[in-house]
């Protein structure tokens, strides 16, 4: 007995996701640590070069040094975003150590100092910012999909205190769309949460060593 035509495509259909190749989720393949330059690497990290491996679990303290923000690509100051994107810039480490907190796995406590650490079991997280672009929320509003999300740029460095050694090198960039927020979202709320992603990014970084 022939079988409806709705069966045989559900099942050609069926055949064919089940002979296609898993995709796995960037979040969960396997990563080298080993020295090298490596881009689309780990969990969420744009590039990065891995100038000496070490052991996260041998540190005790991590410190966020306040970011380089003075060659920061952002609004003129007759843009209404102006005096926001300045004011996002200003909490810029407050915000990225907020989120590096509270996401990492390993047991070294997060901290935030001005003056650069030299105590042994410290790595130091630094960098500057590149790019903070605020988007439009008019577009976040009335368009939607992604469109007029707010985008942060870095390159940062890992480095061991005591020795003054970069042990990392890297590059990260991050979009927030303010989909989830009312109107699409302040420039301030949307800025805020493209930082925090790229907190969480260092912090699963550091994890996978």
């Amino acid at each position: 007995m022939k079988a409806p035509n709705g069966v045989l495509i559900s099942l050609t259909v069926f055949a064919l996701f089940a002979s296609a190749p898993s995709v796995e989720a960037r979040g969960r393949k396997s990563v080298s640590t080993e020295p090298g330059t490596y881009k689309e690497w780990g969990p969420d990290i744009d590039q990065i070069t891995i100038k000496k491996t070490f052991k996260i679990a041998s540190y005790n303290t991590i410190v966020v040094m306040p970011f380089d923000t003075r060659k920061t690509t952002k609004p003129g100051k007759e843009e209404d975003s102006y005096n926001a994107v300045n004011k996002v810039l200003d909490g810029f480490s407050g915000t990225l150590s907020e989120a590096l907190r509270q996401e990492l796995k390993a047991t070294a406590k997060v901290e935030q100092h001005s003056k650069t650490p030299k105590a042994s079991r410290t790595l130091i997280v630094r960098g500057t910012v590149v790019e903070l672009d605020p988007g439009s929320r008019a577009a976040r509003y009335w368009a939607g999909f992604g469109a007029g999300g707010a985008q942060t740029k870095i390159t940062g460095e890992i480095v061991d205190a005591a020795t003054g050694a970069v042990l990392i090198q890297f590059e990260q960039s991050r979009r927030s769309g303010g989909t989830m927020k009312f109107a699409g979202g302040k420039d301030t709320q949307v800025m805020r949460d493209s930082i925090h992603a790229i907190g969480e990014d260092i912090a699963h970084m550091l994890d996978a060593f």
